[in-house]
C-alpha cells in the first residue's frame, strides 16, 4: 500500500506524464500502419530525388541503402523500443528524470521547432499536388509566389491538424488505411515508369538485372553530382540512410509511439518503413524524378513532387503526394504536441494540437521547408546528444555501478553534466562540418561516443557514483502506484469489434486495390496503354479511399461508443 505522500504525488501527476495504461497497449498492426504511413510518405519523393543528385552509381545506392536501413532498424529496436517498453513513457517525460525540469524544456523547444519544420514540409509537399490541379506555378522560391498556393496549404493544414487532434489511435488508423495503397502505388509506379524511361532515352527493353543496372547507371544514378559538387559514394549513402531517422531511433523520439508496444521486438516493425519507404520508395522516387526530368527536358531541381508524379502517373500520382504528405505531418504534429504539452501542461492536448497545427500550417506556406533531407539530418544531429545521454544512463549506468536518475534524486532542475555533454557534442559536430573534416552523414557517430563518454565522466564527478537507496525506493513505489492509478482510470476492455458493414467496405476497397495492382502490372508489361491506366487507376484509388475511409470512421466511432 503506497503512502499518502506518494498517493498525493500520483494524483498531482499531469496526464502528459502518465505511463501507458495496460488497455492502451497496441498489437503489431497499428505499428505497421504508423511506420508504413510515416516512412512511405511525402518526404520520400523529395529524398529520392535528392539521392539522384548525390553523384552515386546505382550499386552505391542499392547496397548503401540496404546496410544503412538495417542499422536504422537495429537502432529502433535495441535503443528506442527497448527503453519505451521498459518505461512506458514518452521521451519528454523520461528526460525530466534525467535532464531536470529546466534543461528538459530547452530540449523540448529545440525538438519542437525541428519537428514543426518537418511537419510543415509534409503539408507543403502535399500542396504541390493540388497546385498542379489548379495550374498554380511551381514554387521555386523559399517564399510563396501565389496566393492560391497559400489557400491550398491552409485547407490541407486544417484537415491534417483535425486528424492529429484525435490522438494516437486516430493517427494510427489513418496511417493503416493509407499504407497498403501507398505501397501499391510505389510498386505500380516503378512498373509503369520504367517503360516511359526506356522510351524517352530510346533504350532497349529490360530483360535481365544487368539491363536494369545499366539503365540506372546511364540515366538515373549516373555518378555525376547534379549540384556540381563532390560525388558521394556508398559510405555516404549508408550514413544518410542511418542518420535520416536519427532523431527517432538513437534520438529516442519514437518512444512516444513505441511506448504502446507490447514488446521491444516491435522495433523490428520499423523495417516496414525503412525498407518499403527508405529503400524501395526512395529508389522508385529517384527513377520517377530522373524520368520526368528527361521527359519534360527540365532539370530535376526545377520540378516539385506534384509535377513529377503527374507527368508519370496522372491524377493518381497527385493523390499519392497528398496522402503521403498527410501521413508525414499527422504523427509529427502528434509528437510536437506531446513535446510542448510538457512545457504547457495546463493546456489540453487537443487545444495544443490545434495551436501547433496552425503554426505548422503557416510555416508550410513557405516552400523553402520542402528541403526534407536537410531538415531530417540537422534535426537528428541537434537532438542526438540527449538520446546518447539517456541511452548511457538507462543501459550503462546500472552496469558500471552508477545510479540511474541521480539528478532527479538530487532534486536539481538542470543536470549540468548532461548540459555540458550535449553542448560538447554539438560544438564537435559544428566544428567538423564548418571545417569540412567530416561529412554530415558521418559526424553523428564520433559525436555519440564523445557525448556519452563525457557524460559518464562528468556525471561520476557530480553525484552519479553515489547510492540513493531511500530515494530510489520511493521512486519505485511512486512508479508502481502511478501505473496502478492509470490502469484504474483506464480499465482493460474487450477487444475492439469491427462492424459488419465496415468489413464489407474493406473487402470492396481491397478488391479494388488488387485490381489496381494487376492492371498496373499489365500496363507495365505493355498490355494496356499508360494513358488508359492513369484514368482507371484514379477511379480505383478513389474507390479504395472512400470505402476504407468510411470503414475506418465506423470502427473508430464504434470504439468510442464502447468507451462511453
Amino acid at each position: 500500500m503506497a503512502s499518502n505522500s506518494i498517493l498525493e504525488r500520483v494524483k498531482a501527476t499531469p496526464k502528459c506524464d502518465w505511463p501507458v495504461a495496460d488497455r492502451e497497449l497496441s498489437g503489431p498492426g497499428n505499428f505497421v500502419g504508423i511506420y508504413g504511413g510515416e516512412h512511405i510518405a511525402a518526404t520520400e519523393f523529395v529524398i529520392g530525388a535528392t539521392l539522384v543528385q548525390y553523384g552515386c552509381t546505382a550499386t552505391d545506392i542499392i547496397i548503401g541503402l540496404i546496410i544503412g536501413n538495417i542499422l536504422a532498424v537495429l537502432s529502433f529496436t535495441f535503443f528506442c523500443a527497448a527503453m519505451a517498453v521498459d518505461t512506458r513513457l514518452t521521451l519528454y517525460t523520461y528526460l525530466h528524470r534525467i535532464f531536470g525540469k529546466k534543461l528538459q524544456k530547452i530540449y523540448n523547444a529545440v525538438l519542437g521547432i525541428g519537428l514543426a519544420a518537418l511537419a510543415a514540409a509534409g503539408i507543403s509537399i502535399s500542396a504541390t499536388a493540388i497546385r498542379r490541379v489548379f495550374q498554380v506555378p511551381i514554387q521555386l522560391e523559399w517564399y510563396p509566389t501565389s496566393p492560391k498556393f497559400i489557400v491550398i496549404v491552409l485547407i490541407l493544414g486544417a484537415v491534417i491538424t483535425f486528424i492529429a487532434a484525435k490522438g494516437f489511435e486516430a493517427v494510427a488508423k489513418f496511417a493503416s488505411t493509407c499504407v497498403p495503397w501507398m505501397i501499391a502505388l510505389f510498386f505500380v509506379g516503378a512498373l509503369i515508369t520504367l517503360p516511359q524511361l526506356t522510351t524517352a532515352v530510346s533504350a532497349s527493353s529490360i530483360r535481365t538485372p544487368m539491363d536494369f543496372l545499366d539503365l540506372m547507371n546511364q540515366h538515373v544514378w549516373t555518378g555525376t553530382n547534379g549540384t556540381g559538387g563532390q560525388n558521394l559514394g556508398i559510405f555516404h549513402v549508408i550514413g544518410f540512410a542511418w542518420v535520416c531517422n536519427l532523431a527517432w531511433h538513437i534520438g529516442l523520439n519514437d518512444m512516444s509511439m513505441l511506448r504502446f508496444a507490447k514488446s521491444y521486438k516491435y522495433g523490428y516493425i520499423s523495417a516496414v518503413g525503412m525498407f518499403v519507404g527508405h529503400f524501395f520508395a526512395w529508389i522508385v522516387a529517384g527513377i520517377m524524378g530522373a524520368t520526368s526530368a528527361i521527359i519534360l527536358n527540365t532539370p530535376l531541381a526545377n520540378l516539385d513532387s506534384g509535377e513529377v508524379t503527374y507527368t508519370l502517373l496522372g491524377y493518381t500520382g497527385l493523390i499519392a503526394v497528398i496522402i503521403a504528405g498527410w501521413t508525414t505531418a499527422n504523427p509529427t504534429i502528434y509528437r510536437i504536441t506531446l513535446s510542448f504539452n510538457v512545457i504547457f501542461s495546463k493546456v489540453s492536448r487537443k487545444k495544443l494540437t490545434y495551436i501547433i497545427g496552425g503554426i505548422v500550417t503557416i510555416l508550410a506556406c513557405f516552400p523553402g521547408v520542402q528541403s526534407a533531407a536537410d531538415i531530417l539530418t540537422y534535426l537528428g544531429l541537434a537532438v542526438m546528444g540527449p538520446g546518447a545521454i539517456c541511452v548511457t544512463e538507462h543501459f550503462l549506468f546500472p552496469k558500471i555501478g552508477f545510479t540511474r536518475y541521480w539528478n532527479l534524486y538530487q532534486k536539481k532542475e538542470v543536470n549540468l553534466a548532461a548540459a555540458i555533454s550535449w553542448v560538447l557534442g554539438i560544438l564537435f559536430m559544428a566544428l567538423m562540418l564548418a571545417t569540412g573534416i567530416m561529412h554530415q552523414n558521418f559526424v553523428f557517430i564520433p559525436a555519440f561516443f564523445l557525448t556519452a563518454g563525457s557524460y559518464i565522466v562528468l556525471a561520476g564527478f557530480m553525484g552519479a557514483r553515489k547510492k540513493y537507496e531511500a530515494e530510489a525506493k520511493e521512486e519505485q513505489e511512486y512508479e508502481e502506484a502511478l501505473q496502478q492509478y492509470v490502469n484504474e482510470k483506464k480499465p482493460i476492455e474487450a477487444e475492439e469489434q469491427v462492424p459488419l458493414f465496415a468489413k464489407v467496405l474493406r473487402v470492396i476497397g481491397f478488391s479494388g486495390l488488387a485490381i489496381f495492382i494487376l492492371m498496373g502490372m499489365g500496363c507495365g508489361l505493355g498490355y494496356m496503354e499508360i494513358e488508359v491506366y492513369k484514368k482507371v487507376s484514379l477511379v480505383l484509388s478513389i474507390l479504395y479511399f472512400i470505402t476504407n475511409g468510411i470503414a475506418m470512421s465506423l470502427i473508430y466511432r464504434s470504439g468510442k461508443e464502447d468507451e462511453e
